[in-house]
């Protein structure tokens, strides 16, 4: 009944946002994807379909991918090509993605400051800032002293930490979406990227009245995706549809000039969940709003069957 009531709640909310103006910047972790860049013989595909949707984005680097294979020179040129785009904002998102509250501080810190050696010169070349990092996993730290401890570093190095709203498990779909083009299944991959498509535009509609619930006013909301085969066939059908609601595509600089990203955090843990369940004081309440979050459970399970057969 709980559960049913709630529901009816972020359908009235929804409501209320649908009819204001709507925002989101898109951000792409894990850049530069090397591996796909090669196997498109030397071609980011995504990169090209970015260049014809005249939109902003931010991208989170990984310079450790540039070693993911041989090419090390090649890889270079592709993430070059990325920071020089006009509309790609540049962020660090460490050198080889650990999750902090497993590894530490001082681990840590070493990740994020060999993860820009590169990424800071082709930014500085671009006429751009490397201002901004997102932790791998989006997790910020095991407990309250830690996470204050490297929210210190990073500004002590001019970062300021990037936070997402709106995330849809594109790396689960991704993979079952690979797997599919890869045994000869045209069609079942289509099923999987209009499934991916489908409940992103879900949660957006989720977020939107969760964020309304908790800030008592629209969010402009930062979505969380990944470079990888999956977006790009399937992120430019979700930048439509979101048009077509009347989102207005933003830069990661407007999104967080929003007065939300300065709440405080009531979340300690390291758990990389949205933004908007961090802003509420209430643990119990902060579970009660995860538990009707919208899933889709049939793509979870064939992931981890997917993965239990690859062990």
């Amino acid at each position: 009944m709980k559960k049913n009531l709630l529901i009816a709640l972020f359908s009235i909310v929804t409501a209320a946002v649908s009819a204001q103006e709507r925002s989101v910047s898109i951000t792409i972790d894990d850049v530069p994807n090397v591996h796909l860049y090669a196997s498109e013989g030397n071609s980011s595909g995504l990169l090209k379909k970015l260049d014809s949707l005249n939109l902003p984005v931010a991208i989170f680097i990984n310079e450790g991918n540039l070693k993911r294979n041989d090419a090390f020179d090649q890889n270079k040129k592709l993430l070059q090509s990325w920071v020089s785009k006009p509309y790609v904002t540049v962020g660090n998102h460490s050198y080889s993605h650990p999750n902090y509250g497993e590894v530490g501080f001082d681990v840590f810190k070493d990740e994020v400051l060999k993860g820009e050696e590169l990424s800071r010169k082709m930014a500085e070349q671009a006429g751009k800032k490397l201002e901004y990092f997102r932790f791998p996993f989006n997790g910020m730290g095991k407990d309250s002293a830690e996470q204050a401890q490297m929210v210190r570093f990073l500004t002590e190095h001019q970062y300021i930490s990037t936070p997402f709203t709106v995330e849809s498990e594109d790396w689960l779909y991704s993979q079952l979406y690979e797997k599919a083009l890869k045994e000869g299944k045209p069609d079942e991959a289509k099923t999987i990227g209009n499934r991916y498509v489908d409940l992103s535009l879900q949660l957006f509609d989720y977020f939107d009245g969760v964020a309304l619930k908790v800030t008592g006013r629209p969010l402009k909301q930062i979505y969380l995706c990944h470079d990888n085969l999956l977006n790009t066939d399937y992120l430019p059908v979700l930048v439509q549809k979101l048009k077509e609601r009347k989102y207005r595509l933003i830069s990661l600089a407007e999104a967080m000039d929003d007065p939300a990203y300065k709440l405080p955090l009531y979340y300690h843990g390291n758990w990389g969940f949205s933004w908007v369940y961090r802003w509420v004081k209430d643990a119990d309440e902060r579970r009660s709003l995860m538990r009707t979050e919208p899933t889709d459970k049939a793509a979870q399970q064939a992931y981890e069957a997917l993965t239990k057969n690859k062990k």
